[in-house]
């Protein structure tokens, strides 16, 4: 499963907390990042946490901050990473108290300037991607709720650490491009609203734009910075140029879930172009990547009616009501989580 389940972490265990009366919160933080360390189990290992919240922590947050151990640290920011993954779908706030602290957590890895000079450029290297990988999974969860304040927060974290990441200048623009999503201009009567919304969205849109194409002028190959770039050309009305695009970013993509948007976006592309046909095939391909996918499920019903596949569309819509969902599928919802960024994080720390 590439996300926790939700209710392994969330839930409080009676029994747990019975069988632990006199240990303090540092003792039992301590041991979970121990538990988590030993065996990767991030639902075994928080549970007995439950019933502390991120204000409980924070003395065993500071505790394992002051003791520096490099490996403790990038256990105890994950492990974090992984309660703030399972809590955000809940609770946005409680989500984000859970990622402030991992940041701190992960950002503590990195050595101080004054003693950076006597670290391997392999080792720091090294620390500099944890770091970075573990800041880009985190506000990709946010970005997947819409929540894009504390997303970019956590963006801003990183850049100094790789200012020319295509993976952290991609996801600046795809926050943006969120930001330019709900102003529709549409939405307003008045002449002045409609005019207000469509500057600012454009100027959004602009700004996206201009962080895919940096992220390509770092890495011309990343292929998420090709596919979104294709998507915001798409909303320019900029067809030739967002079909070259997402092309180019659909033949270099081998992540599944940059196949996945590569896929979605051109069907919406094909879409407007009144190519049913092709708008079909790019989104049962879209859904058979991310069969929890609910943009996904809603394209491929939709395309079918307008084709006049009554039954067809019945069939799709049923398949996905009745399925067993991930406890966590709103992450599955955008393509917005940074999946391969969490599974690196979960190999890594097992090496």
């Amino acid at each position: 499963m590439m996300a926790i389940r939700t209710a392994a972490i969330v839930a409080v265990s009676v029994s747990t907390l019975l069988a632990q009366p006199d240990r303090s919160a540092t003792e039992i933080y301590r041991a979970a990042v121990a538990e988590y360390l030993k065996s990767g189990d991030a639902a075994r290992a928080a549970r007995p946490l439950a019933a502390l919240g991120p204000e409980q922590l924070e003395p065993a947050v500071k505790a394992i901050l002051s003791r520096a151990d490099p490996r403790e640290l990038e256990g105890a920011a994950d492990l974090h990473l992984e309660i703030g993954i399972a809590v955000a779908g809940l609770s946005v706030s409680g989500g984000a108290a859970y990622f402030d602290q991992g940041s701190r957590l992960v950002n503590a890895i990195m050595p101080p300037p004054a003693i950076r000079k006597g670290v391997s450029a392999l080792r720091l290297e090294q620390m500099t991607l944890i770091s970075s990988t573990w800041h880009r999974v985190a506000a990709s969860t946010l970005l997947s709720i819409n929540d894009v304040a504390r997303a970019r927060s956590l963006m801003q974290r990183a850049l100094p650490l790789v200012p020319k990441s295509a993976e952290i200048l991609t996801l600046l623009g795809t926050a943006s491009e969120i930001d330019a999503g709900v102003l529709d201009p549409d939405n307003w009567d008045s002449v002045t609203g409609k005019t207000h919304a469509g500057f600012e969205r454009a100027r959004r849109l602009l700004a996206a734009e201009q962080s895919y194409k940096a992220a390509l002028e770092s890495d011309p190959t990343y292929p998420l910075a090709l596919i979104r770039l294709g998507r915001v050309q798409f909303l320019h009305d900029n067809i030739k140029a967002a079909r070259e695009s997402l092309e180019r970013g659909a033949a270099l993509a081998r992540e599944p879930r940059h196949q996945f948007l590569a896929a979605m976006f051109m069907g919406a592309l094909q879409e407007s172009q009144n190519d049913l046909a092709g708008a079909n095939h790019s989104y049962e391909r879209a859904l058979y990547i991310a069969p929890q996918s609910q943009h996904a499920v809603a394209a491929v019903v939709f395309v079918d009616l307008m084709l006049g596949w009554i039954n067809r569309a019945e069939e799709v819509g049923r398949a996905y009501t009745s399925a067993k969902l991930d406890d966590a599928w709103w992450l599955h919802k955008t393509g917005a989580f940074d999946v391969e960024g969490l599974l690196w994080l979960r190999q890594h720390l097992r090496q």
